[in-house]
């Protein structure tokens, strides 16, 4: 539901614009020996302003305004970039060098080729709103598939599926999602998923109680649709939760496991779907099974005591999520402003979870996790105002604070592999 999130307006003063082409550095501990006195194994490596091609790509806020951080395969330089609009926002999808995001300001939903020095728009497609809540790659191929809603008096759920080759509209066409339960009246898909020609949706409904508080519907809904013509084939309601998934260009909420059982997230939070009554958990549909395996769940709040934004698949049965501490903030206003936020790694087998070794976070949803061979790289704002890329080793189960831009910081927005 869009209007729970916290954003960052998005524009680029002419000022940041020269920092593209200036002098800049990193601090950055690229030793294989990890150590539980972060501070004392990072390096200060030269600067470059020679082009690379870029291989991961941090997204950054200070003051409101959005930047890139370009950084290579090697983890040794850094490029920054400005954004390519002043609507530019975090809401982006990044896969194999080329990004998407719709202009909210034309509805054009834009294709860009990342560069060295920026992002270089290359074609456009017209989507019905500004607003992409779902995205998935069909198969793992180049084929996008997307899902929005269409804000009106009674929500709607509009579906596209575009071939990121040629960047055509292949086709494009309602989804079989009724537009309201009862008087809640907003319309939120938390997830879409591809398989064995059938589209698989989550969803859920709220309301708006007043000017800044809203509830969710204390139900989550399941629908299977025919992918190729998107009728309805099954349906299913959940009431172990609330709000399932949420908008995935913001923050992942869901993995497919080696061996092709689904498992996503639900998000009954205040800073989600509020309806703070009812757990955070973890759930699973089978392979080939268009239901949800009712006699699977784990109760990420019984554990944890709080509720948690942000799961993603790690391999191996094993999954990492992003938790608030409830005692910390007062309400929904300051949810984003305070260093808050632990990462647990859970077992999706035994539904035991551990909590990592990190300092903690702030900013109240973030795509910043990249899991590379056996580590972890998590974008982290703690609170001695260090803005890092912490790097947690799955064997040892140290982390080390591994790479800090020398660059103006109030969130780390975004962590994505850019290759």
């Amino acid at each position: 539901m869009r209007i729970l999130i916290y954003r960052t307006p998005a524009f680029f003063l002419a000022s940041l614009l020269a920092l593209a082409v200036a002098s800049f550095g990193i601090s950055c501990n690229t030793s294989h020996n990890p150590s539980d006195d972060a501070d004392k194994q990072e390096a200060l490596l030269a600067a470059t302003n020679k082009p690379f091609v870029p291989a991961y790509s941090l997204f950054t806020s200070k003051e409101s305004k959005n930047t890139f951080i370009f950084i290579d395969s090697s983890w040794s330089h850094i490029a920054i970039a400005p954004v390519p609009h002043a609507a530019f926002n975090r809401e982006f999808i990044l896969r194999k060098g080329y990004l998407y995001q719709v202009n909210p300001q034309t509805d054009y939903l834009i294709q860009y080729r990342v560069d060295f020095d920026g992002l270089q728009a290359l074609d456009s497609i017209k989507l019905a709103n500004d607003n992409i809540e779902q995205y998935h790659w069909k198969n793992d191929s180049d084929t996008l598939l997307l899902c929005n809603v269409i804000h009106a008096e009674r929500e709607s759920a509009r579906f596209y599926e575009i071939d990121t080759r040629t960047f055509s509209l292949v086709r494009e066409g309602e989804l079989p999602i009724p537009s309201a339960v009862n008087d809640f009246n907003i319309l939120s898909v938390g997830l879409l998923q591809y398989s064995d020609n059938k589209l698989w949706t989550a969803y859920a409904y709220s309301k708006m109680l007043g000017s800044s508080s809203y509830t969710t519907v204390d139900s989550m809904y399941y629908r299977t649709i025919d992918f190729a013509s998107l009728r309805l084939l099954s349906e299913q309601k959940d009431t172990r939760s609330a709000y399932p998934g949420g908008i995935n260009t913001i923050q992942s909420y869901s993995g497919t496991a080696e061996n092709g059982d689904s498992y996503f997230m639900s998000g009954p939070g205040i800073a989600a779907g509020n309806t703070v009554h009812l757990p955070t958990a973890i759930f699973r549909r089978k392979r080939g099974h268009d239901e949800v395996d009712r006699n699977y769940m784990i109760n990420v709040f019984e554990q944890i005591g709080n509720h948690a934004y942000g799961f993603w698949y790690l391999g191996n049965q094993h999954a990492l999520v992003r938790s608030e501490q409830a005692d910390k903030f007062s309400d929904f206003s300051n949810h984003h402003l305070l260093h808050q936020f632990d990462y647990f790694l859970t077992d999706l087998s035994s539904g035991k979870v551990e909590k990592l070794p990190l300092p903690l976070d702030k900013g109240t949803r973030k795509e910043n996790i990249i899991h590379q061979s056996n580590y972890l790289y998590i974008a982290i704002d703690d609170a001695d105002n260090r803005h890092s890329i912490w790097r947690y080793d799955l064997s040892s189960k140290k982390a080390i604070r591994f790479l800090s831009p020398e660059f103006p910081i109030d969130y780390l927005l975004r962590l994505d592999r850019i290759q």
